[in-house]
């Protein structure tokens, strides 16, 4: 296979996660069961540039068009971005692609910071309008930059936030961002970060929606074949570990950091094929563990739900094979994954008061990197499983 980012023509695949649904559509009803499309899971490495993409692009319009993630049902999350909002304090205007619920916009609008959103998913573009974070309904490129900066200026600061990672062409989309920005901006990624996806083995972090997984080495060949340079890094908490990465036009802005010599160093020596080997390895023993707890707990006539329906959900329990047989229920917080199902395996997703009617013995917490507020809104009063590796925690 082609890598798409630099275009070496050996990049080698080393994970296959099967056929696999679309992890951000969530059935209603036995007519979607069957209508429920799905499509080839497997993962690739360039050992060129060390980018990491899927195999099976699906078509962004589909994607998106209605979407059922919504950010700010997280409180992990909002308060990641109120922290970077108040960082971005002293900006003219910033641009979020991406921008979802408007859970960058709010804080934003709330320092007094002139702020707008573009984002491609009607329903939840829609939320962020309604509360008057205004949101443009498009996907990002050459005509809607043009058009932000005839109706609203040029921006000093361009946030993409996980988007990143959803780019069919990443070279179209830098080139838009380009259009965009002002001379002397500043342009913010942020991007789940292979090296903690290996370390952690979070395969359940790969799903069709998201097509490239980055490191840092992989962002400096795409940053620099289209006259930009990455200034900083930093390691931040979100989606299990990620990388907030700073870019400025070439001539712009300070020289790399140490930080971001550092990472390219590392990642010569952690990004290797007998690295992703040991990975493979590892998934297939941590997805067997999970299952046998399952199994475990059904013969001991435990009752099981999870907490959290995010995408990861469809990986692990397509791959896994689980279904409503080891799982009766997930909660999730988002009113629009309520009333739902899983994809693929169709386990019913129900709102948290749905605990107190039908009280399980086991979570299964699917939204790990928010253990401690879930435990806080349960009270505590479960025994909780840490999915992969199965771990349970008090």
């Amino acid at each position: 296979m082609t890598c798409s980012l630099c275009y070496h023509d050996k990049s080698v695949e080393f994970l296959n996660l099967g056929r696999q649904p679309l992890a951000n559509k969530y059935p209603r009803t036995k007519e979607e069961f069957e209508a429920e499309d799905f499509f080839p899971l497997a993962i690739f490495f360039c050992p060129r540039c060390k980018n990491v993409q899927l195999g099976t692009i699906v078509s962004r319009e589909r994607m998106f068009e209605d979407y059922y993630y919504l950010s700010s049902v997280n409180p992990g999350l909002v308060r990641h971005f109120e922290a970077l909002a108040k960082q971005l304090s002293r900006a003219a205007f910033v641009v979020d692609i991406g921008s979802n619920d408007g859970i960058l916009l709010k804080p934003l609008k709330e320092l007094g910071i002139k702020a707008i959103g573009v984002d491609p998913s009607i329903n939840v573009s829609k939320i962020a309008n309604d509360a008057g974070l205004t949101t443009i309904v498009s996907f990002f490129d050459t005509e809607t930059a043009r058009e932000v900066r005839e109706k609203h200026g040029t921006p000093d600061v361009v946030v993409a936030s996980s988007i990143f990672t959803h780019l069919e062409n990443p070279h179209k989309f830098i080139e838009a961002v380009k259009e965009l920005m002002a001379d002397s901006g500043q342009f913010i990624i942020e991007v789940e970060y292979i090296g903690n996806i290996l370390k952690n083995v979070q395969f359940e972090r790969f799903y069709l929606d998201r097509i490239f997984y980055y490191s840092l080495t992989s962002l400096k060949h795409l940053f620099e074949a289209h006259g930009m340079h990455i200034a900083d890094v930093e390691e931040i908490e979100p989606h299990g570990g990620s990388i907030r990465v700073v870019a400025f036009k070439q001539g712009n802005g300070p020289e790399p950091s140490d930080r971001v010599r550092n990472f390219i160093e590392a990642e010569e020596k952690s990004l290797s094929l007998g690295r992703l080997a040991e990975f493979k390895h590892s998934v297939d023993t941590h997805v067997e563990a999970l299952r046998d707890k399952l199994l475990e707990y059904k013969k001991s006539d435990l009752k099981v739900a999870g907490y959290g329906a995010p995408a990861r959900v469809a990986t692990i329990c397509n791959y896994g094979n689980i279904g409503a047989s080891h799982i009766k229920f997930i909660v999730d917080d988002s009113p629009l994954k309520q009333n739902r199902f899983s994809p693929g395996t169709h386990i019913p997703i129900v709102a948290s008061g749905h605990l107190e009617i039908d009280r399980p013995d086991i979570l299964v917490v699917f939204a790990y990197e928010y253990l401690e507020d879930i435990k806080r809104k349960t009270r505590g009063g479960f025994r909780y499983l840490l999915p992969i590796p199965p771990s349970e925690v008090m």
